[in-house]
Formats: structure tokens, C-alpha cells, sequence
């Protein structure tokens, strides 16, 4: 079941489908299809190149279970570090990073 405010769906908007598809599966484990579609934990998608690459507003939060071996993922399947990680209280790690069409994501590690 839904529930009110929940993603439930997700555009990514990319220059480039498969760099994307070997991004985000390769750093994340996200199931990919033969199109632009996507399955991650609790949400499905789609890449879409109709929508021009966000430089600023909404930042989509990950959760990583290890955040070293995610930061080097995302250079491995060419991405970039945009933060290097900082402490988020005791709590958590955080960090950002942009998928090789430069669109920003915030990786969330908790202990």
C-alpha cells in the first residue's frame, strides 16, 4: 500500500542513460532494465534526457552501509565527490557526490 507522501516514483534526469544505469548499479545495487527504468529499495524509476540536469534543488539522501567503499564505487562508475564526508551528529556520516551527468546525491551512513 501507498501512503501519503511517500516517492513513489522517481525521474532522474540524465545526459547520458547507460553511464547512469552503470552508475547507480554499480554504487547502489539499483536493478536496471533494457530501457530507462530502475528499481531501488522502495522506489521505481526512470532516467529521462527531456529534463534538463539539476545543478541545485532537491537532494535525493541515499543510505549507504559503508561509506568509504561507496565514495570509491562512485568514482569506479564514474561519478564525483562533491563533499568529502562529515559527521552529522553521532548519528550519522554524511557526504555528497554527483552521478556522472552531474546530478548531486547526498549519502547518508549510519552507524
Amino acid at each position: 500500500m501507498i501512503e501519503h507522501g511517500q516517492v513513489c516514483y522517481l525521474q532522474l534526469p540524465t545526459t547520458d542513460v547507460e553511464a547512469s544505469k552503470a552508475f547507480y548499479a554499480g554504487v547502489f545495487g539499483w536493478t536496471v532494465d533494457d530501457g530507462t527504468g530502475f528499481e531501488a529499495p522502495g522506489v521505481i524509476g526512470q532516467w529521462i534526457t527531456d529534463r534538463p540536469v539539476a545543478d541545485a534543488g532537491p537532494l535525493l539522501w541515499i543510505a549507504v552501509s559503508d561509506m568509504d567503499r561507496t565514495l570509491a564505487a562512485t568514482t569506479e562508475h564514474g561519478g564525483t565527490h562533491h563533499t568529502a564526508p562529515f559527521p552529522d551528529g553521532d548519528e550519522r556520516t554524511l557526504a555528497v557526490v554527483r552521478d556522472p551527468s552531474g546530478t548531486e546525491l547526498g549519502l547518508a551512513s549510519h552507524p
